[in-house]
């Protein structure tokens, strides 16, 4: 079925939240990505590192398919967390 998003936006973090790639925490007043959208059917909604976005969008399985959140090294694609 895939992924719709239906926020994704650059935000400053007004508290400390865990980035859906690699699981690091994002401290507040950083900047981060947020998305929020619907897989499968299930709503998510997440904030990520700036650099781990750009991981994600350019790791080879897609920006839109699955991957284990958290599970990923941060700043790098899903094949170099996975090498």
């Amino acid at each position: 079925m895939g992924t719709i998003d239906l926020t994704n936006k650059t935000v400053k973090c007004r508290k400390p939240h865990r980035c859906g790639w690699c699981g690091e925490l994002i401290k507040v007043g950083e900047t981060a990505h947020y998305r929020t959208g619907v897989h499968d059917g299930d709503f998510f909604a997440e904030h990520q590192h700036i650099e781990c976005c750009e991981s994600l969008k350019n790791s080879d399985f897609g920006y839109d398919d699955e991957y284990y959140p958290m599970e990923q090294k941060r700043g790098k694609t899903y094949d170099e967390s996975h090498a």
